[in-house]
Protein backbone atom coordinates (compact mmCIF):
# COMPACT_ATOMS: atom_id res chain seq x y z
CA UNK A 1 0.00 0.00 0.00
CA UNK A 2 1.09 3.45 -0.52
CA UNK A 3 1.86 6.06 2.08
CA UNK A 4 -0.29 9.29 1.82
CA UNK A 5 2.18 12.41 2.55
CA UNK A 6 -0.58 13.84 4.68
CA UNK A 7 0.13 12.27 8.16
CA UNK A 8 -2.72 11.66 10.76
CA UNK A 9 -2.97 14.00 13.38
CA UNK A 10 -1.86 11.60 16.22
CA UNK A 11 -0.46 8.41 16.29
CA UNK A 12 -2.28 7.26 19.42
CA UNK A 13 -5.18 6.79 17.13
CA UNK A 14 -4.13 3.97 15.86
CA UNK A 15 -5.89 2.82 18.79
CA UNK A 16 -8.85 0.24 18.40
CA UNK A 17 -12.15 0.90 20.20
CA UNK A 18 -12.00 -1.17 23.31
CA UNK A 19 -8.72 0.86 23.97
CA UNK A 20 -9.40 4.30 22.38
CA UNK A 21 -10.30 5.66 25.92
CA UNK A 22 -6.35 6.68 26.47
CA UNK A 23 -6.09 7.93 22.97
CA UNK A 24 -5.63 12.11 22.40
CA UNK A 25 -8.94 12.92 20.35
CA UNK A 26 -9.42 15.17 17.53
CA UNK A 27 -12.35 17.28 17.13
CA UNK A 28 -13.43 19.18 14.04
CA UNK A 29 -16.59 21.65 13.73
CA UNK A 30 -19.09 21.05 10.61
CA UNK A 31 -22.51 22.39 9.88
CA UNK A 32 -22.03 25.66 9.79
CA UNK A 33 -20.62 24.86 13.39
CA UNK A 34 -23.48 23.79 14.84
CA UNK A 35 -22.04 20.01 14.73
CA UNK A 36 -18.99 18.91 16.18
CA UNK A 37 -16.93 15.44 14.99
CA UNK A 38 -14.76 13.86 17.24
CA UNK A 39 -12.43 11.35 15.95
CA UNK A 40 -11.19 8.78 18.09
CA UNK A 41 -10.20 5.81 16.04
CA UNK A 42 -9.66 5.79 12.37
CA UNK A 43 -7.47 3.45 10.59
CA UNK A 44 -7.74 -0.02 8.87
CA UNK A 45 -8.16 -3.24 10.51
CA UNK A 46 -5.26 -5.73 11.85
CA UNK A 47 -6.51 -7.95 8.77
CA UNK A 48 -6.81 -5.21 6.28
CA UNK A 49 -10.00 -6.04 5.43
CA UNK A 50 -11.85 -2.86 6.69
CA UNK A 51 -11.24 0.24 7.88
CA UNK A 52 -12.32 1.04 11.45
CA UNK A 53 -13.66 4.34 12.06
CA UNK A 54 -14.62 5.17 15.69
CA UNK A 55 -16.18 8.38 16.45
CA UNK A 56 -19.05 11.15 18.38
CA UNK A 57 -20.95 13.71 16.47
CA UNK A 58 -22.52 15.96 19.09
CA UNK A 59 -25.68 18.31 17.74
CA UNK A 60 -26.20 21.69 19.09
CA UNK A 61 -29.04 22.32 20.55
CA UNK A 62 -30.11 25.18 17.94
CA UNK A 63 -28.55 23.30 14.88
CA UNK A 64 -31.94 23.16 13.02
CA UNK A 65 -36.18 24.01 13.77
CA UNK A 66 -38.32 22.14 15.37
CA UNK A 67 -39.62 20.92 12.16
CA UNK A 68 -36.53 20.45 10.12
CA UNK A 69 -34.27 17.39 9.88
CA UNK A 70 -30.91 17.25 10.20
CA UNK A 71 -28.73 14.89 7.66
CA UNK A 72 -25.56 13.69 8.31
CA UNK A 73 -23.08 11.29 6.31
CA UNK A 74 -20.00 10.51 7.50
CA UNK A 75 -17.91 8.87 4.22
CA UNK A 76 -14.56 7.82 3.01
CA UNK A 77 -13.97 9.50 -0.53
CA UNK A 78 -11.07 9.67 -3.08
CA UNK A 79 -10.48 12.38 -5.45
CA UNK A 80 -11.77 10.33 -8.48
CA UNK A 81 -15.24 10.37 -6.86
CA UNK A 82 -14.42 6.45 -5.43
CA UNK A 83 -16.69 7.09 -2.39
CA UNK A 84 -18.19 4.66 0.54
CA UNK A 85 -20.45 6.08 2.69
CA UNK A 86 -20.04 4.92 6.47
CA UNK A 87 -23.33 5.37 8.22
CA UNK A 88 -25.89 8.39 7.81
CA UNK A 89 -27.01 9.65 10.77
CA UNK A 90 -30.85 11.40 10.55
CA UNK A 91 -31.48 14.24 13.52
CA UNK A 92 -35.49 15.13 13.43
CA UNK A 93 -36.68 18.62 15.05
CA UNK A 94 -38.82 17.79 17.92
CA UNK A 95 -42.01 18.75 16.49
CA UNK A 96 -41.26 16.66 12.98
CA UNK A 97 -43.56 13.55 12.99
CA UNK A 98 -45.10 14.00 9.62
CA UNK A 99 -43.62 12.68 6.39
CA UNK A 100 -40.19 10.41 7.57
CA UNK A 101 -41.47 7.79 4.82
CA UNK A 102 -40.87 10.24 2.46
CA UNK A 103 -36.71 10.76 4.29
CA UNK A 104 -36.84 7.05 5.23
CA UNK A 105 -36.78 6.33 0.87
CA UNK A 106 -34.52 8.65 0.49
CA UNK A 107 -32.06 7.80 3.03
CA UNK A 108 -32.03 3.94 2.20
CA UNK A 109 -31.73 4.95 -1.63
CA UNK A 110 -27.92 5.66 -0.88
CA UNK A 111 -27.00 4.26 2.17
CA UNK A 112 -27.24 0.43 3.44
CA UNK A 113 -30.54 0.59 5.53
CA UNK A 114 -28.71 -1.03 8.83
CA UNK A 115 -26.19 2.17 8.51
CA UNK A 116 -29.33 4.95 8.71
CA UNK A 117 -30.30 5.90 12.40
CA UNK A 118 -33.03 8.58 13.44
CA UNK A 119 -32.99 10.85 16.53
CA UNK A 120 -34.92 13.32 17.18
CA UNK A 121 -33.73 16.49 19.66
CA UNK A 122 -35.21 17.88 22.44
CA UNK A 123 -35.66 21.70 22.64
CA UNK A 124 -32.94 23.35 24.28
CA UNK A 125 -30.76 20.06 24.51
CA UNK A 126 -27.89 18.85 22.46
CA UNK A 127 -27.97 15.49 21.17
CA UNK A 128 -24.66 12.51 21.55
CA UNK A 129 -24.08 10.27 19.05
CA UNK A 130 -21.59 7.45 19.37
CA UNK A 131 -20.14 5.54 16.60
CA UNK A 132 -17.52 2.68 16.39
CA UNK A 133 -17.78 0.43 13.25
CA UNK A 134 -15.97 -1.17 10.67
CA UNK A 135 -16.26 -0.02 7.11
CA UNK A 136 -15.18 -2.60 3.65
CA UNK A 137 -11.82 -1.67 2.78
CA UNK A 138 -11.33 -1.15 -0.92
CA UNK A 139 -7.81 -0.46 -2.89
CA UNK A 140 -8.83 3.00 -3.76
CA UNK A 141 -8.46 4.06 0.01
CA UNK A 142 -5.25 3.47 -0.46
CA UNK A 143 -4.63 6.37 -2.76
CA UNK A 144 -6.21 9.96 -1.39
CA UNK A 145 -8.88 8.74 0.79
CA UNK A 146 -9.86 11.13 3.30
CA UNK A 147 -12.74 11.04 5.48
CA UNK A 148 -15.65 13.64 5.05
CA UNK A 149 -18.54 14.70 6.81
CA UNK A 150 -21.80 15.66 4.79
CA UNK A 151 -24.01 17.61 6.71
CA UNK A 152 -27.84 18.61 5.23
CA UNK A 153 -31.10 20.24 6.13
CA UNK A 154 -34.21 18.27 4.95
CA UNK A 155 -37.74 20.34 5.26
CA UNK A 156 -40.84 19.26 5.15
CA UNK A 157 -42.20 21.89 2.36
CA UNK A 158 -41.40 21.01 -0.18
CA UNK A 159 -40.16 17.57 0.14
CA UNK A 160 -36.10 18.70 -0.55
CA UNK A 161 -32.88 18.13 1.00
CA UNK A 162 -30.41 21.07 0.70
CA UNK A 163 -26.32 21.08 1.59
CA UNK A 164 -25.98 22.66 4.59
CA UNK A 165 -23.23 23.34 4.16
CA UNK A 166 -22.67 20.23 2.23
CA UNK A 167 -19.50 17.98 2.07
CA UNK A 168 -16.78 19.29 4.32
CA UNK A 169 -12.80 17.89 4.35
CA UNK A 170 -12.02 16.38 7.86
CA UNK A 171 -9.16 14.32 7.42
CA UNK A 172 -7.10 12.13 5.80
CA UNK A 173 -7.13 8.70 5.91
CA UNK A 174 -4.04 7.36 8.43
CA UNK A 175 -0.77 6.10 7.75
CA UNK A 176 1.96 6.06 10.64
CA UNK A 177 5.28 7.86 9.73
CA UNK A 178 7.06 5.75 12.39
CA UNK A 179 6.26 2.31 13.16
CA UNK A 180 4.50 1.57 16.56
CA UNK A 181 5.72 0.48 19.52
CA UNK A 182 4.68 -3.37 20.14
CA UNK A 183 4.05 -3.65 23.29
CA UNK A 184 2.07 -7.33 23.71
CA UNK A 185 0.72 -7.98 27.80
CA UNK A 186 2.32 -11.62 28.90
CA UNK A 187 0.53 -13.68 31.31
CA UNK A 188 1.55 -15.17 34.48
CA UNK A 189 1.88 -18.91 33.73
CA UNK A 190 0.19 -20.56 37.11
CA UNK A 191 2.09 -23.71 38.59
CA UNK A 192 2.59 -25.48 41.85
CA UNK A 193 6.26 -25.73 43.34
CA UNK A 194 6.50 -28.95 45.73
CA UNK A 195 9.69 -29.13 47.82
CA UNK A 196 8.78 -32.01 49.51
CA UNK A 197 10.38 -35.50 49.55
CA UNK A 198 14.12 -36.75 49.99
CA UNK A 199 17.49 -35.12 48.73
CA UNK A 200 20.83 -35.83 48.39
CA UNK A 201 23.48 -33.32 47.96
CA UNK A 202 27.45 -34.21 47.71
CA UNK A 203 30.36 -32.08 48.74
CA UNK A 204 34.08 -33.01 48.78
CA UNK A 205 36.83 -31.57 51.22
CA UNK A 206 40.44 -32.15 50.33
CA UNK A 207 43.84 -32.83 52.17
CA UNK A 208 47.50 -31.92 51.03
CA UNK A 209 49.73 -34.86 50.74
CA UNK A 210 50.08 -37.21 53.93
CA UNK A 211 47.48 -34.90 56.01
CA UNK A 212 44.66 -36.24 57.76
CA UNK A 213 43.93 -32.67 60.35
CA UNK A 214 41.31 -30.23 59.90
CA UNK A 215 41.63 -28.14 56.22
CA UNK A 216 39.42 -25.64 56.30
CA UNK A 217 40.70 -22.96 53.79
CA UNK A 218 42.13 -26.06 51.49
CA UNK A 219 41.43 -25.59 47.80
CA UNK A 220 37.06 -25.10 47.81
CA UNK A 221 37.05 -26.39 51.24
CA UNK A 222 36.06 -23.09 52.33
CA UNK A 223 32.71 -23.29 49.45
CA UNK A 224 32.24 -26.88 50.76
CA UNK A 225 31.97 -26.19 54.32
CA UNK A 226 29.29 -23.07 53.37
CA UNK A 227 27.16 -25.64 51.56
CA UNK A 228 26.70 -27.60 54.30
CA UNK A 229 26.52 -24.65 56.40
CA UNK A 230 23.25 -23.86 54.14
CA UNK A 231 21.88 -27.13 55.41
CA UNK A 232 22.16 -26.17 58.86
CA UNK A 233 19.51 -23.97 58.95
CA UNK A 234 15.42 -23.89 59.56
CA UNK A 235 14.15 -24.70 56.21
CA UNK A 236 16.11 -28.16 55.79
CA UNK A 237 15.82 -31.37 57.85
CA UNK A 238 19.15 -33.64 56.98
CA UNK A 239 18.20 -37.46 57.60
CA UNK A 240 22.28 -38.86 56.99
CA UNK A 241 25.88 -37.69 56.47
CA UNK A 242 27.90 -40.68 54.89
CA UNK A 243 31.40 -39.88 54.45
CA UNK A 244 34.23 -41.87 52.80
CA UNK A 245 37.58 -40.81 52.93
CA UNK A 246 40.02 -41.38 49.60
CA UNK A 247 43.71 -41.20 49.18
CA UNK A 248 46.25 -40.77 46.03
CA UNK A 249 47.86 -43.43 44.67
CA UNK A 250 50.83 -43.00 45.81
CA UNK A 251 52.72 -45.01 49.24
CA UNK A 252 51.39 -48.59 50.26
CA UNK A 253 48.20 -49.52 50.04
CA UNK A 254 47.74 -50.34 53.84
CA UNK A 255 49.06 -46.96 54.24
CA UNK A 256 46.49 -45.12 51.89
CA UNK A 257 43.51 -47.21 53.57
CA UNK A 258 44.51 -45.66 56.90
CA UNK A 259 44.69 -42.59 55.63
CA UNK A 260 41.53 -42.47 53.47
CA UNK A 261 39.89 -43.58 57.14
CA UNK A 262 41.22 -40.77 59.11
CA UNK A 263 40.27 -38.22 56.70
CA UNK A 264 36.91 -39.34 56.75
CA UNK A 265 37.08 -39.10 60.51
CA UNK A 266 38.51 -35.41 60.52
CA UNK A 267 35.38 -34.79 57.87
CA UNK A 268 33.37 -36.20 60.24
CA UNK A 269 34.74 -34.42 63.21
CA UNK A 270 34.90 -31.02 61.36
CA UNK A 271 30.97 -31.25 60.30
CA UNK A 272 30.06 -32.43 63.63
CA UNK A 273 31.42 -29.60 65.55
CA UNK A 274 30.64 -27.16 63.35
CA UNK A 275 27.18 -27.96 62.69
CA UNK A 276 23.96 -29.43 64.60
CA UNK A 277 22.96 -32.42 63.19
CA UNK A 278 22.45 -35.40 65.21
CA UNK A 279 25.17 -37.78 65.74
CA UNK A 280 22.75 -40.63 64.27
CA UNK A 281 23.02 -39.09 61.28
CA UNK A 282 27.16 -40.10 60.64
CA UNK A 283 27.93 -43.06 58.47
CA UNK A 284 32.00 -42.98 57.97
CA UNK A 285 34.62 -45.17 56.02
CA UNK A 286 38.08 -45.02 54.46
CA UNK A 287 38.46 -46.09 50.58
CA UNK A 288 42.25 -46.20 50.09
CA UNK A 289 43.90 -45.02 46.80
CA UNK A 290 41.61 -42.91 44.68
CA UNK A 291 42.24 -44.19 41.09
CA UNK A 292 38.84 -42.84 39.13
CA UNK A 293 40.68 -39.77 38.72
CA UNK A 294 43.87 -41.24 37.46
CA UNK A 295 41.90 -43.62 34.71
CA UNK A 296 40.01 -40.61 33.44
CA UNK A 297 42.93 -37.99 33.01
CA UNK A 298 44.93 -40.88 31.26
CA UNK A 299 42.50 -42.08 29.15
CA UNK A 300 41.28 -38.46 27.78
CA UNK A 301 44.08 -35.69 28.01
CA UNK A 302 46.53 -33.93 25.30
CA UNK A 303 48.77 -33.46 27.98
CA UNK A 304 51.56 -34.53 25.27
CA UNK A 305 53.76 -37.12 27.15
CA UNK A 306 50.62 -38.40 28.41
CA UNK A 307 48.96 -38.90 25.33
CA UNK A 308 52.31 -40.22 23.57
CA UNK A 309 52.34 -43.05 26.21
CA UNK A 310 48.44 -43.25 26.54
CA UNK A 311 48.67 -46.94 25.12
CA UNK A 312 51.62 -47.85 27.52
CA UNK A 313 50.36 -46.54 30.61
CA UNK A 314 46.42 -48.20 29.89
CA UNK A 315 48.12 -51.33 29.71
CA UNK A 316 49.80 -50.88 32.76
CA UNK A 317 46.47 -50.36 34.59
CA UNK A 318 44.67 -53.23 33.16
CA UNK A 319 47.22 -55.65 33.94
CA UNK A 320 47.93 -54.94 37.69
CA UNK A 321 45.40 -55.48 39.93
CA UNK A 322 47.64 -55.13 42.71
CA UNK A 323 47.71 -51.16 43.48
CA UNK A 324 51.22 -51.21 44.00
CA UNK A 325 52.08 -52.95 41.25
CA UNK A 326 49.93 -50.52 39.17
CA UNK A 327 51.90 -47.43 40.30
CA UNK A 328 55.05 -48.76 40.09
CA UNK A 329 54.46 -50.11 36.69
CA UNK A 330 53.81 -46.59 35.46
CA UNK A 331 57.13 -44.97 36.78
CA UNK A 332 58.87 -47.23 34.45
CA UNK A 333 57.18 -45.73 31.38
CA UNK A 334 59.14 -43.37 29.71
CA UNK A 335 61.38 -42.83 32.38
CA UNK A 336 58.96 -41.71 34.77
CA UNK A 337 57.89 -38.51 32.97
CA UNK A 338 54.19 -39.69 32.36
CA UNK A 339 54.19 -40.18 36.16
CA UNK A 340 55.14 -37.28 37.01
CA UNK A 341 52.63 -35.72 34.98
CA UNK A 342 49.77 -37.87 36.30
CA UNK A 343 50.89 -36.53 39.90
CA UNK A 344 50.87 -32.85 39.26
CA UNK A 345 47.37 -32.70 37.75
CA UNK A 346 45.63 -35.22 39.30
CA UNK A 347 47.24 -36.75 42.58
CA UNK A 348 46.39 -33.13 44.69
CA UNK A 349 42.37 -33.64 43.90
CA UNK A 350 42.76 -37.75 44.84
CA UNK A 351 43.29 -36.35 48.38
CA UNK A 352 39.41 -35.87 49.65
CA UNK A 353 36.52 -37.20 51.83
CA UNK A 354 33.42 -36.71 50.32
CA UNK A 355 30.02 -36.35 52.54
CA UNK A 356 26.80 -37.38 51.06
CA UNK A 357 23.60 -35.41 52.68
CA UNK A 358 20.56 -36.76 52.14
CA UNK A 359 17.82 -34.42 53.75
CA UNK A 360 14.52 -32.87 53.16
CA UNK A 361 13.58 -29.28 52.20
CA UNK A 362 11.00 -27.90 54.42
CA UNK A 363 11.08 -24.56 52.22
CA UNK A 364 12.29 -21.80 50.48
CA UNK A 365 15.06 -19.59 51.10
CA UNK A 366 16.75 -18.33 47.69
CA UNK A 367 20.22 -17.39 49.65
CA UNK A 368 20.07 -21.10 50.55
CA UNK A 369 19.39 -22.58 46.93
CA UNK A 370 21.79 -19.88 45.36
CA UNK A 371 24.31 -21.68 47.49
CA UNK A 372 23.40 -24.91 46.84
CA UNK A 373 23.33 -24.13 42.88
CA UNK A 374 26.66 -22.56 42.96
CA UNK A 375 28.65 -25.60 44.71
CA UNK A 376 26.25 -28.05 42.33
CA UNK A 377 23.72 -27.14 40.12
CA UNK A 378 22.11 -30.44 40.24
CA UNK A 379 21.78 -29.73 43.98
CA UNK A 380 18.62 -28.52 43.20
CA UNK A 381 15.03 -29.94 42.33
CA UNK A 382 12.75 -28.46 39.41
CA UNK A 383 10.79 -27.27 41.58
CA UNK A 384 13.75 -24.83 43.67
CA UNK A 385 14.47 -23.72 40.14
CA UNK A 386 11.24 -22.61 39.66
CA UNK A 387 10.97 -20.75 42.42
CA UNK A 388 14.66 -19.09 42.17
CA UNK A 389 13.70 -17.99 38.63
CA UNK A 390 10.65 -16.66 39.83
CA UNK A 391 12.55 -15.03 42.60
CA UNK A 392 14.70 -13.12 39.95
CA UNK A 393 17.75 -15.22 39.53
CA UNK A 394 20.08 -14.66 37.16
CA UNK A 395 19.35 -16.01 33.27
CA UNK A 396 22.55 -18.76 33.65
CA UNK A 397 19.92 -20.28 36.32
CA UNK A 398 17.21 -20.95 33.50
CA UNK A 399 19.36 -22.18 31.35
CA UNK A 400 20.91 -24.61 33.82
CA UNK A 401 17.41 -25.43 34.92
CA UNK A 402 16.09 -26.51 30.96
CA UNK A 403 19.45 -28.82 30.92
CA UNK A 404 18.69 -30.52 33.71
CA UNK A 405 14.89 -31.13 33.91
CA UNK A 406 14.29 -30.44 30.02
CA UNK A 407 11.40 -32.71 30.46
CA UNK A 408 9.65 -30.39 32.50
CA UNK A 409 6.94 -27.85 30.94
CA UNK A 410 6.99 -26.07 34.17
CA UNK A 411 10.66 -24.84 34.30
CA UNK A 412 10.16 -24.42 30.11
CA UNK A 413 7.51 -21.60 31.04
CA UNK A 414 9.56 -20.23 33.88
CA UNK A 415 12.73 -20.10 31.75
CA UNK A 416 10.64 -18.85 28.63
CA UNK A 417 9.54 -15.94 30.40
CA UNK A 418 13.06 -15.11 32.19
CA UNK A 419 14.36 -15.26 28.26
CA UNK A 420 11.34 -13.39 27.18
CA UNK A 421 12.50 -10.59 29.92
CA UNK A 422 15.64 -10.29 29.18
CA UNK A 423 15.15 -10.00 24.82
CA UNK A 424 15.90 -13.25 23.96
CA UNK A 425 12.71 -14.21 21.90
CA UNK A 426 14.22 -16.92 19.98
CA UNK A 427 14.61 -18.53 22.80
CA UNK A 428 11.85 -17.89 24.22
CA UNK A 429 9.64 -19.25 21.63
CA UNK A 430 11.56 -22.31 21.70
CA UNK A 431 11.00 -23.01 25.28
CA UNK A 432 7.21 -21.76 25.18
CA UNK A 433 6.81 -24.74 22.68
CA UNK A 434 7.81 -27.28 25.63
CA UNK A 435 6.10 -25.63 27.79
CA UNK A 436 2.53 -26.96 27.72
CA UNK A 437 -0.69 -26.11 26.16
CA UNK A 438 -2.33 -23.71 28.57
CA UNK A 439 -3.92 -20.67 27.41
CA UNK A 440 -1.69 -18.51 29.36
CA UNK A 441 1.43 -20.13 27.71
CA UNK A 442 -0.37 -19.78 24.05
CA UNK A 443 -1.09 -16.31 24.90
CA UNK A 444 2.83 -16.02 25.70
CA UNK A 445 4.06 -17.23 22.63
CA UNK A 446 1.55 -15.03 20.36
CA UNK A 447 4.00 -12.19 22.62
CA UNK A 448 7.00 -13.58 21.20
CA UNK A 449 5.64 -13.55 17.99
CA UNK A 450 4.40 -10.05 18.18
CA UNK A 451 7.62 -9.14 19.20
CA UNK A 452 9.18 -10.46 16.63
CA UNK A 453 6.84 -8.75 14.47
CA UNK A 454 5.03 -12.39 12.84
CA UNK A 455 1.86 -11.15 12.32
CA UNK A 456 0.61 -14.58 10.80
CA UNK A 457 1.95 -17.18 14.08
CA UNK A 458 0.46 -14.38 16.54
CA UNK A 459 -2.51 -14.42 14.53
CA UNK A 460 -2.63 -18.35 14.86
CA UNK A 461 -1.89 -18.35 18.54
CA UNK A 462 -4.17 -15.60 19.47
CA UNK A 463 -7.33 -17.49 17.35
CA UNK A 464 -6.32 -20.58 20.09
CA UNK A 465 -7.69 -18.62 22.72
CA UNK A 466 -10.93 -18.79 24.74
CA UNK A 467 -10.27 -16.65 27.09
CA UNK A 468 -11.60 -13.72 25.64
CA UNK A 469 -9.93 -11.17 28.61
CA UNK A 470 -6.60 -12.67 27.19
CA UNK A 471 -7.93 -12.62 23.40
CA UNK A 472 -8.58 -9.00 23.72
CA UNK A 473 -5.49 -8.02 25.07
CA UNK A 474 -3.36 -8.42 22.72
CA UNK A 475 -5.78 -7.86 20.02
CA UNK A 476 -4.22 -4.44 19.43
CA UNK A 477 -0.74 -5.43 19.50
CA UNK A 478 -1.41 -7.90 16.62
CA UNK A 479 -3.31 -5.23 14.66
CA UNK A 480 -0.01 -2.66 15.44
CA UNK A 481 2.10 -5.68 13.99
CA UNK A 482 -0.45 -5.60 10.94
CA UNK A 483 0.40 -1.65 10.40
CA UNK A 484 4.21 -2.16 11.14
CA UNK A 485 4.19 -4.51 8.44
CA UNK A 486 1.56 -3.07 6.03
CA UNK A 487 3.57 0.43 5.91
CA UNK A 488 7.09 -0.53 6.94
CA UNK A 489 7.50 -4.48 6.15
CA UNK A 490 8.59 -4.49 9.82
Amino acid sequence: MKKLSTLFAMVALMLVASFSASAVENSYKVGNGKVTVTISDLAPNATGTALIACYNIDVAADAIDECSSLVITPLVRDNNNNKKLIEMIVVNGESRRVNTEWLQRVCYGVCDPNRVRFFTIKEGEPLHVKTCTEVPYEEWMDDGAAFYITTQKATYKPNCITNYPGEEYICDIPYLSEPLVVDPVVAPVPMEANLEGTRVLRTKLFYPVNVTRKVDNYLENPEALELLNTLDRGNFEVTSVAIEGWASPEATVPYNQNLSLNRAKTVKSIISEKYNFPQDVYTVQGNGEYWDAVIDYVDNTEEPIVAENRAAIQDAIAANGDLDKREAAIKKIAGGKPYKAIFDAVYPRSRFAEAVVTFKNKGYNREDAMTLYKADPSNLSADEYILLIEDGAPADVANTAVKLYPNDPRVAAVAAGKAYENGDIDKAIELYKKAGNSEEVINNLACCYLKKGDYENAKACLEKLSDSKLTETNANELRKVYLNNKFFGK
